[in-house]
This record gives structure tokens, sequence and C-alpha cells, in this order.
């Protein structure tokens, strides 16, 4: 180990009850506010100023928010932000604002980041916490804010831009600022785009090319965008799409390899895009298609007259050469056909007749259905595919999830393609992802507010290309691990597949990708470079623990919150700075580290450099407590550099003098910690703060 002098920015732990805001979940992208510790209703604050800057390199964006808001009340308040982001998004920064000085948010388990907030807000103190809510929108509360002041604060995410026929599209959530009470002053967009190939297309459909709005080409492959407004009222998102120059299908890549500062190993980490031609001309293949709508008593009303007008777009569709059936289920199953018919005007036009009479009622026997579209007659040299659309969670026949999913597996003999649409809220997404999945499919999830049949429409018009399927990926000798997916999904047309990875020993390899396409087989070779320098693009690192998380917290969601996979998440969320339920971002505002250098100077309190430097061992602490402390119970505390506690090497009273305290690089439970850097604090009754920072170099 090597050891350095450093003041530490991470705070006293702290004990106490927990606390959390409750907001109505449709208010996204409004700042709330009400007295402190009241129970008032909570009213809106105004945003005075709303810039962003937005980084995007090739389908990787990362978008950078600086907020500012006003409280116009006399009183002061505790303030709650409730905004959404992307779906995928990861936010991988906080950053907050207190009397002029910046303080840069720590990521800790959840519970204990809800503690240190409610205990500052009884000390009307500052602290910032960030949790997610769930389904990508996230929770920011602020308290105390005084009268007639400001605060600010930053987010940085990170997110992977969805790729549909061609286009690659990037959102900005600029119409969440639309429920403040005043016009905002300010309102700023700065986009600077690069891409490893020459773009065709890039505009902006939402905002145009405008005197607010400035599309510049610096290159082929390089644009920028300003966009600039005052006295701003949003009426919608801000939204640029961008295609680039492909022939034939296509495989991409981007990587990153660590430096010794982002303590995130050694090995290096990669994202792999495959991408099919761009062409419609393509022959539609004859299709066996079976959709299944959910007519539970939860459909009634709207959401079954949506559910009415996609099942006639799917009948739009239909060619001479299809076949098809429509299964209705709520508590049992209502068949169109006994099996799948020809689609010929005559059948077309009687199960036009037969949706219009669908009305709604009953439970959700999803696995009924599920079983019943599985075991009707495929043809073997049709593109074969099931349906399945429900706004819930099954409520009758086979209730365990796992089961229906391996009874899925097991009953699709015929190697039926298995697509799931979940409609709003109350869907379970663990079901519907995995139905699709583990059957070569992939789920969509459709919230309240979208349009089911434009959805409808995309989703036929995207199967009814030719597809690759049983996809492989040969790597060509690089030492290649951890992929997600681990089994690639089958690539349809105007969609991609993606693969991350972690590899060691980059350079350049053959990488093959291999499969079928329609009843052919396919094989395409491409000679890849794989960073073996420090560097790249670092988003790759963070988007490839997204995707590990992501498949922990689906088998979460199958197998229960189990210790090690809970744990397995925390551990990736603190180690990557990515949030997750079980985590949250804590800013306190009380000492930064500037702060702390001068109390520790004034203070008398003396911290030396740990010594031996470095070490493969242990190494000590030495440090001198002045003569005016007395007695004091001091503790040294070692923690990662996610601000997670390592181990507790000492908490007693201490006189004045000299002291010292060794550590063995091990953790509470004795178990030696990974590569990477810590940090050595001490803490004491009366506040006094000194560290030093431990590298471990094993």
């Amino acid at each position: 180990m090597c050891c350095r002098t450093h003041l530490l920015r991470f705070l006293l732990l702290i004990v106490a009850g927990c606390v959390s805001a409750t907001i109505d979940g449709q208010a996204t992208g409004a700042l709330f506010v009400r007295p402190l510790n009241s129970s008032q209703t909570h009213e809106l604050m105004t945003i005075k100023t709303y810039d962003a800057t937005v980084d995007i390199q090739d389908q990787i964006a990362s978008t950078h928010i600086d907020q500012t808001f006003f409280n116009g009340s006399d009183a002061r308040v505790e303030a709650t932000y409730i905004f959404p982001l992307p779906e995928g998004a990861v936010i991988t920064e906080l950053i907050y604002w207190f009397n002029g000085k910046q303080y840069k948010a720590s990521l800790r388990e959840s519970k204990a980041a809800q503690q240190a907030y409610n205990d500052k807000i009884r000390q009307y103190l500052d602290p910032a916490l960030l949790q997610e809510l769930g389904d990508n929108v996230f929770k920011l509360n602020i308290a105390p804010i005084d009268g007639k002041s400001e605060v600010r604060f930053e987010i940085t995410y990170t997110e992977l831009l969805p790729y549909e026929f061609g286009l690659v599209k990037y959102r900005f959530p600029l119409r969440t600022t639309g429920l403040s009470p005043q016009p905002l002053q300010r309102v700023s967009i700065k986009v600077d785009a690069k891409s490893s190939s020459d773009f065709t297309v890039f505009d902006s459909p939402s905002h145009g090319n405008t005197a607010e709005n400035q599309i510049i080409k610096k290159t082929a492959s390089h644009y920028e965008v300003i966009y600039g407004d005052e006295l701003f009222l949003p009426e919608k998102d801000y939204l640029l799409r961008f295609a680039t120059a492909r022939g034939d299908i296509s495989m991409n890549i981007l990587t990153y390899t660590p430096t010794p500062e982002d303590s995130m190993g050694t090995d290096s980490f990669s994202a792999m895009w495959i991408t099919p031609p761009d062409s419609a001309g393509m022959t539609t293949l004859p299709r066996n298609i079976v959709i299944a709508t959910d007519i539970s008593s939860s459909m009634e009303g709207e959401r079954l007259q949506q559910l009415k007008d996609a099942m006639h777009v799917f009948l739009d569709g239909m060619t001479a050469n299809d076949k098809f059936n429509i299964l209705p289920f709520s508590t049992n199953v209502v068949s169109f056909r006994n099996d799948l018919v020809q689609a010929t005007p005559e059948t077309i036009k009687d199960a036009r007749s037969f949706v219009d009479k669908l009305g709604a009622a009953g439970l959700t026997n999803i696995d009924g259905v599920v079983q019943h579209a599985l075991a009707m007659s495929y043809d073997t040299n049709a593109t074969k595919i099931f349906i399945l659309v429900t706004d819930g969670y099954p409520t009758w026949g086979e209730l365990n999830e796992q089961a229906i999913v391996q009874k899925a597996h097991d009953n699709n003999m015929g190697h039926v393609k298995v697509f799931t649409f979940g409609i709003g809220d109350e869907v379970s997404k663990s079901l519907m992802t995995s139905l699709a999945l583990d059957n070569g499919g992939y789920p969509s999830f459709v919230s309240e507010f979208d349009s089911i049949p434009a959805l409808v429409r995309n989703f036929f018009t995207r199967v009814s290309r030719p597809v690759l399927s049983d996809l492989a990926i040969d790597y060509g000798g690089l030492h290649i691990y951890d992929l997600y997916p681990a089994q690639l999904p089958d690539l349809f047309w105007g969609a991609q597949v993606l693969q991350f990875s972690r590899y060691r020993d980059g350079g350049t390899f053959p990488v093959a990708l291999g499969g079928h396409f329609v009843a052919d087989t396919f094989s395409l070779v491409q000679q890849v470079a794989f960073g073996a320098e420090q560097g790249g693009v670092r988003a790759v690192a963070r988007l490839w623990a997204r995707q590990k998380i992501d498949f922990l917290l689906h088998e979460i969601a199958i197998y229960g919150e189990k210790k090690e996979l809970v744990d397995a998440v925390i551990d990736l969320s603190l180690r990557y700075g990515i949030l997750t339920p079980y985590t949250a971002f804590y800013s306190d505002p009380t000492t930064s580290v500037e702060e702390q250098a001068a109390y520790a100077a004034e203070s008398g309190l003396v911290v030396e450099p740990c010594y031996p430097n470095p070490t493969a061992g242990s190494t000590s602490l030495r440090f001198v407590i002045p003569d005016h402390w007395q007695v004091q119970t001091v503790a040294v505390v070692v923690y990662d550099e996610s601000g997670k506690v390592v181990r507790h090497l000492l908490q007693s009273a201490l006189a004045a003098g000299e002291h010292s305290v060794s550590w063995d690089g091990r953790d509470d439970d004795g178990r030696p910690v990974v590569d990477g850097r810590y940090f050595l604090r001490i803490e004491s009754q009366n506040g006094s703060v000194g560290g030093v920072v431990v590298v471990c170099s094993k």
C-alpha cells in the first residue's frame, strides 16, 4: 500500500430515523416546497434557469443538467423535485450548491442516506438526497431552503440512445419544466455529436433549424447544436435524430480501459452493436401470428378501446400469405378460431366483428393463454410469432411467475418467437421480460399516454422483414467475459442487438457473427480493434455495469431479495457510481474539503502520512491529539471511494498526546479488500476531522 496525507469530504456516520417525501408521481419535472417539518400541501417553486450540455459519441450520450430554483416565499422550506429520465439512463453524478460552494454527492446505501438526510433536516442543515423511484423517475430532496433564496443542483446522466428503422434518437425532457409557476428566465441546450462514420441525417424534428435552435455541421461526422430561449414556457420535449452511413449488416464497437483513478480494476469494457441493412425492399416472409389480448376488468374504458384499435391495425397488416388467430383472455381464454387460419378477406372481416364485440371482465390468466397459444399448429416455413398484451400480473391459474416462464420454455416445441407488450404501471415487467427473452423475442412497455395502435404498427413493420436468428459472436481469441446479455436475441429489421462485456489484453481480433438468415446460414467476419491503452468512451463501463445490475434486479424480481443478489447490486452501484433502488446520492454541505482542512489546522489535530508506504501487509496511521482537547472519544474508520464503511479500526476514549493505529488491508469481516484507494478518517466527539488516503496495491 502507499499513502499520502489528505483531508476527506466524507460524512460522519449518523444513526437516526427514516424519512421520505410523498409526491404525486404524475407531477414529474416540478419542484414542490412546503414549510420545514410541516404537513401542509406542497406548492410549486419557480425554476429560474435550466441549462444542459450533451456529448454524443455514436449512440452513447452523456447529459449534464444545471438548474437554479428560487424560493419566492418568506418561509424556510423543504423541497422535493420529481423528474423523469429516458428509459435506461444512468444517473452518475449529483452536485449541490449552498452559499456559493459546491458539494459533490457520494453514493450510499439507501437506508443510510435517508437516515443522514433526516438527521440533517432536524439540525436545519442542507443535505440533498437523490433516490430512484422506479421506472426511471427520480426524486431529489433538499432541505431547508431559506426564504427569498436560490437553490441550485447539477445532475449528470448517461444513456444508450435508441435505434429504430435506421434512425437514432436523442430526447431531452424539456417539457418537464412546464409546471414552473413562472416562465424560465433562461433555458439552453448545447449538443456536441460525433460518430465513427459520416452522418447521413442530422436534424431536430421538434425545434427545426431556427434562430433559437442552430444546427451546425462541423464535419461530415461532427455536428454541434445550440438552443436557447428566455421567458420560456415549454410545450414539448427537445428531440434530435440522426442516421449514419451503413450498407449491409454491420458491427460497431466502443471500448474503455480504466485508469487507476477509476477504481474499476484493470480489465477493459466493450459495447458491441449489430445492425441490419436499412433497405425496406427486402422480401416479406409469410407469417403465423397469434395475438393474445388481455380483456380482464382492469382493461375497461379507454384502454380497451385502444386495444381494439390496435387489433384493427394488426388485421390491416395481414397479407394473403399470413395465418393468424386472436386469443382474448381474462379468467378463461376465448379463441377467435380453434387454430391458425389463412388471412383471407372473409376471415379478416369476421375477425374485425369479433374484436368489436369484446368487453372487459374477469381475472388475468396469463399462463392459460400462453399455453393455449403455444399449442397451435404453426407452419415450419413461416415466421412464427406469439404476441402477449396485458396490463397486469397473473391473478388466476398459475400465479408463480417463474413457473409460468419455465412452462412456456418447455412447451415451446415449435420455437415460436414470443413478444410481450406491457401496458401501464401495474404490469409485471419481470414476467414480460422473461417470457420474451427466453423465447427469442423482446418485451415492450407502453405508458398510459402512449398510442398502442402506433406501437403495434411499428412492431408489425419490423417483424415482417427477414431476421437473423440463433445469433452468436466469436471474438476470435480475445479473452472476453461477463457478457450481457449472455445469449443474443434474434435481430429484426429496424432494430439492433447489443452486447456489453469485459475483456483482457486488447488488440485487433477477427470477430465472427454467425446465425441464420431466414433458412440460410449466415456469417460475417470483421477485424475489430479492442482498445488496450487507458482511455476510450468512459460511459461504456457504466453502461456495462447498468446491464449487469439490470440482470441482477431481474433475478431479484423472480427469486426475491436474496442477500447475495442485493449485495451484488449495491457493490456494483457503489463501485461504478450508478444509482439503483438500493442506493442514493447524498450531499452534505456542512464540511467541504477546504473547510475540513481549515478546521484541522485551527483545532491543532496533527495527522501524519501512513507508514510504510507502499506496503503489501499493514500500514500505520499516527496522529497527535492537542492538549486542549483533553479526553475525547475518538474513532478511526476506513472508507472506500464510494463512501462505504470498510473497517472500524478504533473507538476509544483517548487523552491528549501521540497515538497510532494499524490497518491490515482487511474489512470488518476479515476479508482482504480489493485494489483501490481507501480513506482512513479520524472522528471525534467535538467533530474534529483529519485523515489520509491509503492506496492499496496488491
